[in-house]
């Protein structure tokens, strides 16, 4: 098969792919992965949580039982590498220095007879942990034989050794945390030869959430290095266009939107609201219950069914109860098949204060669910731009509420929606997300960064 993506081994980075943990980033990169693979690449995803490899194991047979870890795409994990043959670590590995290597905190990693791979530095009540240079401890059958300074010389190794099996590496990765350790100016360098992307997953401000808002410290730190990867990829053009409009255009940087997996024609229950979401803060289901209660004077037989768990619950029951639509509202949990939900919705509602492009979005379009979402950043307004919904200003419950009527009680309006959301997700088919991904790969390799060791 020919491949849209320029011939190379694609090494997909994340630093965890747990099944039902972390909702759409998890999904998203497997997708992506998937996505990769039908164009005919040659992929490998990596992960790098110290987990044991029962553990492992188990999350690979799961993924490939729902369809997203296809054959012949492996899921390889850091520490499954080192416990299976370390000699790449020895390799990398610094003189010991007895005082640093024996103090604070360690995690054992073991291989599957009991013996000690390495000791890692187990860092309390710093959210900054991965920065550390606290040494990592590598052993052989004898003992102790080096260190590593921290968890990016550990990550850089890996690379490092993974490349030097191949030629042609691309790695993507998926999360800031390990993307900004792989281009620091500590040993060792990533490989000279190594062409790096970095995927973004989230929105970069604080609250209030507009362009100008206060940069999260984790992505202003990330942003301070972002022109030392060959491309960046955004999701929406949204959140490129604010970020350029506040720190200039010196990132090179493609939009790369998640694909939409057109899906078969749903059989909507009339009148039924759903959302799929954590039940946390950021998500904001009480708006949504609040707008139910006003929506329900016009469709007595609206109803919002809210698939997801959270520390929440509690207060929404009651919140529901307060109003008056505990009869109305279905807090279902955690459901990891979903197809049935989405076969009965009739519209879909978003009521996030922010997120990266919000898969659950793309998955409503390709299910041909009208979505009422609110002008929130980033993905609702890029998504709909075809049409497909409604968007109502962001935090404006009466509004929501109005979207909500105007859509699940005019069955003409809500099936025109329903066409156009089809219709807005071919348009955003694996095809062209991955002729997208391939461009900037293309461009990656062009005109490489400026980076440490190149």
């Amino acid at each position: 098969m020919t491949s849209v993506l320029p011939s190379g081994e694609y090494l997909v980075l994340a630093s965890r792919l747990i099944p039902d943990l972390d909702g759409g980033f998890t999904i998203s990169v497997l997708r992506r992965a998937r996505d990769m693979a039908a164009a005919g690449a040659r992929v490998r995803i990596l992960t790098v949580d110290p987990g044991t490899a029962e553990e492992h194991d188990a999350h690979r047979a799961e993924w490939r039982r729902r369809g997203l870890l296809p054959d012949g795409v492996e899921l390889r994990n850091l520490f499954d590498d080192a416990r299976a043959d370390a000699a790449w670590l020895r390799a990398a590995a610094r003189p010991l220095d007895d005082a640093a290597d024996s103090a604070g905190d360690r995690r054992i990693i073991t291989d599957s007879d009991g013996r000690t791979v390495l000791e890692l530095p187990v860092i309390h009540g710093d959210p900054n942990w991965h920065l550390s240079e606290a040494s990592v401890v590598v052993w052989d059958a004898a003992g102790p034989v080096g260190r590593l300074a921290g968890f990016g010389a550990l990550y850089r190794t890996w690379i490092n050794a993974l490349a030097a099996e191949t030629e042609g590496v691309i790695v993507i990765c998926e999360a800031r945390q390990v993307g900004e350790l792989l281009v620091a100016d500590a040993a060792p360098l990533l490989a000279p030869g190594v062409v790096l992307l970095h995927a973004t997953h989230a929105c970069h401000v604080l609250a209030p959430f507009h362009w100008d808002s206060p940069i999260d410290a984790i992505w202003e730190r990330w942003l301070g290095i972002a022109d030392r990867f060959d491309q960046v990829l955004w999701l929406t053009p949204s959140q490129r266009a604010d970020v350029e409009r506040r720190i200039g255009s010196g990132i090179r940087s493609a939009v790369v939107p998640h694909s939409v997996p057109v899906e078969g024609q749903n059989l909507p229950v009339p009148g039924r609201l759903s959302m799929m979401c954590s039940l946390i803060p950021r998500k904001r289901v009480d708006h949504a219950i609040r707008a139910l209660a006003r929506v329900r004077a016009d469709v007595p037989d609206a109803e919002l069914h809210v698939y997801g768990a959270g520390a929440l619950r509690h207060d929404l029951e009651q919140l529901a109860a307060e109003l008056g639509v505990d009869d109305a509202v279905e807090l279902h949990g955690h459901l990891a098949d979903l197809s049935e939900a989405w076969r009965e919705a009739d519209a879909f509602v978003f009521t996030s204060t922010n997120e990266g492009q919000g898969m659950v979005v793309l998955e409503a379009l390709g299910h041909g669910v009208p979505l009422i979402s609110y002008d929130m950043p980033y993905g609702p307004k890029d998504a709909l731009v075809d049409g497909g919904g409604i968007l109502v200003d962001d935090g404006d419950v009466e509004a929501l509420a109005s979207a909500m009527t105007a859509v699940i009680g005019d069955r003409r309006r809500r099936d025109e929606l329903a066409s156009q959301a089809r219709t807005a997700a071919a348009r955003r088919s694996p095809a062209a997300s991955m002729a997208a991904l391939g461009a900037a790969v293309r461009d990656a390799i062009a005109a490489p960064a400026a980076r440490p060791g190149r």
